[in-house]
Formats: structure tokens, C-alpha cells, sequence
């Protein structure tokens, strides 16, 4: 178990600009993310603001919560549960999450962990460079609906440093900055759109 705080900043990316920053910096190599999210059948996890999923690795798993805690700044606190790869693929097929700290923070949260069940999935191919400001992290993401989208992440541990840097970055790359829609979100986006064909 785990309780790690998360400041970070994002921003979408057109796939251009993703191979630009890409070809420029030191990432080490991609990995890939299996995101599986749950929900309560009338959404009460998305209203409390929260992020609920199994995240499936290579060789590993976990359960986590996202609790916002500023959202001017995008600082989170996250709240993970370790699984093995088969007992997160026994809960998905299941629909069921593993007790622990992220069952008793949605238990905390007014929310039923017996009610919450798998929604939706997106993969994630991740690249991560470490840099004195932050860690610099690009992601394509593939929804079920076969599309998929760029975004680039830093998160930090100085504000201060890490505004000046990422404002350059944007600068430098002719990006906008523009509020991000998490992955949440939108990979429930994608299952209406999915839908919808």
C-alpha cells in the first residue's frame, strides 16, 4: 500500500508536436499500461471527483485512487493497492476490487466498494524522461472506440522550477496550453462515441 502525492502539469499534444519533444529529449524506453476504470452504475465515483482503476503492467498490477486535492495546480494525492497480474485480471473478469486502502478511502467517500464495477479501458504507451526540473512523461493512449490521442505530463516537486521550464517547453514547441480533460474522462468519451457508431 501506498498514499503518494502527485503535482503535475499536462497538456494535449498533436501528434507532431508529440514526436518533436520526443526526438529531442532523453525518454527512457516506452511501456505499456493497461487502464481499466470503475465506476458506480449512476457515476458516483466521476461525481466525488475521484479516479478508480486497476492498472495493469508486464509484470505487475495495482488498484488506485485519485483524490484531487488543489485543482489549480493539478496536485493529487494517489492511493494504491499492489495486485499480482493475475489476481488484477481475476478482479476485472470479476468486477470486483481487492480490499484495502483504496476500498476503505471510497468506503470514507460515501461509495460502496461492493457497488463500483469495471466501465471502460484504455492502454497507455508511456515514455518518461527524468529531468532536474520534473519527470517529462508522453503517452499515446488507444480507446476502445480505436482512436487514440498524445499528451504530455511533467510532474514536480518545486513549483517554481518546474512553471519555468514547462512554460519554455510549451514556448519552444509552439504548443498552447490548453485545460486537459483527464484520461478518465475521456476514455469514457470514447465508449459513447464507441456507441454511437
Amino acid at each position: 500500500m501506498a498514499i503518494s502525492r502527485e503535482q503535475e502539469f499536462k497538456t494535449c499534444l498533436t501528434k507532431t508536436a508529440f514526436l518533436a519533444i520526443l526526438n529531442h529529449f532523453e525518454f527512457d524506453p516506452a511501456f505499456s499500461q493497461m487502464n481499466t476504470y470503475y465506476d458506480t452504475a449512476d457515476g458516483a465515483v466521476k461525481a466525488a471527483c475521484l479516479g478508480l482503476r486497476i492498472r495493469q503492467f508486464a509484470d505487475h498490477a495495482e488498484q488506485t485512487l485519485k483524490v484531487p486535492n488543489d485543482s489549480r495546480h493539478r496536485d493529487l494525492q494517489e492511493i494504491t493497492d499492489p495486485l499480482t497480474s493475475m489476481e488484477a485480471q481475476n478482479l476485472i473478469e470479476r468486477g470486483e476490487l481487492k480490499p484495502g486502502q483504496v476500498t476503505q478511502a471510497l468506503a470514507a467517500s460515501h461509495i460502496d466498494p461492493a457497488n463500483v464495477h469495471p466501465q471502460t479501458q484504455a492502454k497507455t504507451i508511456r515514455r518518461l524522461a527524468h529531468l532536474p526540473a520534473g519527470l517529462l512523461t508522453l503517452d499515446q493512449t488507444f480507446y476502445i472506440d480505436q482512436t487514440s490521442d498524445f499528451e504530455l505530463e511533467m510532474e514536480y516537486q518545486n513549483l517554481d522550477e518546474a512553471k519555468k521550464f514547462y512554460d519554455n517547453l510549451l514556448q519552444n514547441f509552439h504548443i498552447k496550453k490548453q485545460p486537459v480533460i483527464n484520461k478518465v474522462q475521456r476514455a469514457y468519451e470514447h465508449v459513447h462515441d464507441s456507441q454511437a457508431k
